[in-house]
């Protein structure tokens, strides 16, 4: 091959390499050929000019792989046209047809591939268009809810309750948002209450303790009862994945029930008032802590017994009004049960059968700081190998029966620190742990000054 030709080979392939690369950068339109369009490699563009750019592609690739191997086999000279013969002529025409058979495949693979191209999308605008009318027939729906529960007749607002209940159930992206209408609705206290909206109210309480039971469909979402008035409340065997808020709610009625209930959030129960005649939480287990601000514990008995605290629990300044406080058989697990600022009269407090605690340093203990008891009865019996299990800072104890079983103490678990005791209370001095800095503490048979 003589030098020129090898040299117009290269310069051909190049020149076709740099248009391809320019083509796809440079719009027509920039350079006032807008009778040449780019030739769009993703379907986007019409078919003749993807084909043909697919077919250049292919040129350049056929002919930067034959000037390849020309290259790498010295550039030998080809024999003329009269050297071949009939059976050399068949077999370059064979050669030929499979050559432009190759170019027929390269035309079918771009025309599929840019069919593929435009049915995928297709489909993504027709997912689109469906997400959106979904997202449009749920606004929607949420709009109609909305506006029924505003309605004055209670037939209509509770249809309203059980649309809004239906949207959360399909509308996963917005359940928080049905959650929220439907618990507002709840903080919005009417001046009177007539029976079709005590029906409405009820209607909301179903809904949600349907569906934080059995598949437990609305979970995790969050609970916000401010201000909201409850008569025998019944919230057992629920489980509230996120957080509760009780702030400033009142429990009424003859009895109100938490058993059985799992609070994997944080539960506030801040200026709370439980004045039902029973107030029950047993059986219930804490993993997002508890907080007690200001709440009252008023009627004839509060039950807290069998918890499983896995979270900080905390009373401070609550009051206790109740007769009977069960508090026996906590489990706690790294975590402490506090009671602060609080005072306790003329009531029975049961805090035996404590046993399963685990943790560790300050973790896993009942702690009462600045508390203040007159008139009771404490059961103190203690079933644990813990060491500093049950802790009384800054207490005052008047009056009161301590009641201790420790045969099956294996060293002192009470901790003592500025604790006085009036009125004849005693405790024993055999359980009482001694650190250095608690020289001071209570001998047994001990009384205050003045007692």
């Amino acid at each position: 091959m003589s030098d020129w030709l090898r040299w117009l080979l290269i310069a051909a392939a190049v020149l076709a390499v740099v248009g391809l690369v320019v083509g796809r950068r440079v719009s027509p339109a920039r350079l006032g050929l807008s009778w040449l369009r780019t030739p769009d490699l993703d379907g986007r563009g019409s078919i003749l000019l993807s084909v043909l750019a697919w077919l250049v592609v292919a040129v350049v690739v056929a002919g930067g792989t034959t000037g390849g191997l020309l290259w790498f086999l010295g550039w030998p000279k080809l024999p003329t046209a009269g050297v071949f013969g009939v059976d050399q002529l068949l077999d370059l025409l064979k050669i030929a047809l499979s050559v432009v058979a190759g170019f027929g495949g390269v035309v079918l693979l771009a025309v599929n591939y840019r069919k593929q191209r435009v049915t995928e999308k297709a489909h993504d605008l027709a997912v689109d268009k469906a997400d959106r009318e979904t997202v449009q027939s749920f606004n929607e729906r949420l709009g109609t809810a909305a506006e029924q529960l505003a309605h004055e007749s209670p037939a209509v607002r509770l249809t309203g309750v059980y649309a809004l209940a239906g949207l959360a159930d399909d509308w996963a992206d917005k359940r928080q948002v049905c959650v929220d209408v439907l618990c507002g609705y709840l903080r919005l206290q009417p001046d009177v209450m007539t029976p079709g909206e005590t029906e409405v109210r009820q209607a909301i309480l179903r809904m949600i303790r349907d569906r934080l039971t059995g598949f437990e469909w609305w979970l995790p979402v969050d609970f916000d009862f401010t201000g909201v008035v409850f008569e025998n409340a019944d919230f057992s065997g629920l489980r509230f994945p996120g957080r509760v808020i009780f702030d400033r709610a009142d429990f009424t009625g003859e009895l109100t029930s938490f058993d059985h209930t799992r609070f994997q959030g944080l539960l506030s129960c801040h200026g709370t008032h439980f004045t039902a005649d029973r107030t029950s939480i047993a059986h219930s287990s804490f993993t997002g802590g508890v907080e007690f601000v200001g709440a009252e514990f008023a009627g004839e008995e509060l039950v807290c017994s069998n918890w499983d605290a896995r979270g900080p629990v905390d009373f401070y300044r609550c009051r206790f009004p109740v007769r009977a406080l069960d508090f026996s058989a906590l489990t706690i697990e790294n975590a402490v049960v506090r009671f602060e600022q609080t005072e306790f009269g003329d009531a029975a407090l049961d805090f035996g059968l404590l046993r399963n605690w685990t943790g560790s340093g300050a973790f896993a203990r009942l702690s009462f700081e600045d508390v203040r008891f007159t008139r009771c009865r404490l059961d103190l019996q203690f079933l644990s190998d813990s060491e500093r299990a049950i802790w009384f800072t800054d207490c005052v104890l008047d009056t009161t029966v301590v009641i201790i079983d420790d045969r099956d103490a294996l060293m002192p678990w009470l901790n003592l620190r500025n604790v006085e005791l009036r009125g004849g209370t005693e405790i024993p001095e055999g359980i009482i742990r001694r650190p250095r800095s608690l020289s001071s503490a209570p001998r047994r048979g001990t009384r205050a000054p003045g007692g």
